[in-house]
C-alpha cells in the first residue's frame, strides 16, 4: 500500500462512521468520493465562488489552493447541511504527503475539549501502537474568544512510523475539526506546513444560519 493511500485511508476513516449520518448535527458522516478537485457538479451543500467551494450554510470557504495545500477530490456532507468535510494534501520531500481533512459540523452544547475527547479514540484506532505525543488547549490567533483543543499522536501503519493530529475549534453554533496524518520522518516539515494551513484559515468564522 502506498504512502498516500495509507494516509488517505487513515484520515478519511476518522470521519467515516455509519449509523449517525441521518441525524442533524451528527458528529460523524460518511465521506463519499467526489469526482473532481474543482467539480463540474458541486458537492452537496456547497456554492461556487470561482475556484473556492463555499459551505452554503456557514459561509466557510475552501479554496482550491491554500498555504501550499491543494484541495483533494474527496468531499463529504450530510443531507441536513450541518456537516461538511473537505480534504487537502501537500507534498513532503520527494515521495511523501501530508493529508488533511477539515470538517465544519453543528454540535449542540459541546466544547472544543469535549469534541476532541469524543473523536480521539477514532483518531487513534487507525494506527497500531498509537500513543499521545501532546495534548493542549490553544487559542485561535486574532480571535481570542474562540477555544480550541489539539492532540498529536504517534503510531504505526504497515510497519512504518507515523504522526497524526486532531484539532477541534468551538465557533459557537458551528464546530471545526481538522485531522491530519504524515510519516514520522517528515514530522518537522509536516507540522510547519500544518501551522501554515491553520494560520491561513484562522480569520474565517462560520456564520450562524438564519432560522
Amino acid at each position: 500500500m502506498s504512502v498516500s493511500t495509507i494516509v488517505r485511508c487513515a484520515v478519511t476513516g476518522l470521519f467515516a462512521a455509519t449509523g449517525l449520518c441521518s441525524v442533524p448535527g451528527a458528529l460523524f458522516a460518511q465521506i463519499p468520493e467526489a469526482t473532481r478537485t474543482v467539480p463540474a457538479e458541486l458537492p452537496l451543500g456547497f456554492t461556487p465562488d470561482g475556484d473556492v467551494l463555499v459551505h452554503t450554510a456557514s459561509g466557510f470557504r475552501f479554496p482550491a489552493q491554500v498555504a501550499g495545500f491543494t484541495r483533494m477530490k474527496e468531499s463529504g456532507s450530510d443531507l441536513s447541511g450541518e456537516y461538511v468535510a473537505i480534504g487537502y494534501e501537500r507534498q513532503l520531500g520527494r515521495d511523501d504527503k501530508i493529508i488533511v481533512r477539515i470538517a465544519i459540523v453543528h454540535l449542540v452544547d459541546m466544547t472544543a475539549a469535549e469534541h476532541y475527547t469524543i473523536m480521539k479514540p477514532f483518531a487513534m484506532s487507525h494506527f497500531s501502537a498509537a500513543s499521545v505525543v501532546s495534548e493542549t488547549k490553544f487559542s485561535v490567533g486574532g480571535q481570542p474568544d474562540l477555544s480550541g483543543y489539539r492532540g498529536v499522536f504517534a503510531g504505526e501503519r504497515d510497519g512504518q512510523p507515523w504522526r497524526f493530529s486532531l484539532t477541534t475549534v468551538d465557533f459557537g453554533y458551528w464546530d471545526g475539526r481538522l485531522a491530519s496524518a504524515y510519516p514520522a520522518a517528515q514530522a518537522s516539515e509536516a507540522e510547519s506546513s500544518l501551522d501554515g494551513l491553520l494560520s491561513a484559515f484562522r480569520w474565517q468564522r462560520p456564520v450562524t444560519p438564519e432560522r
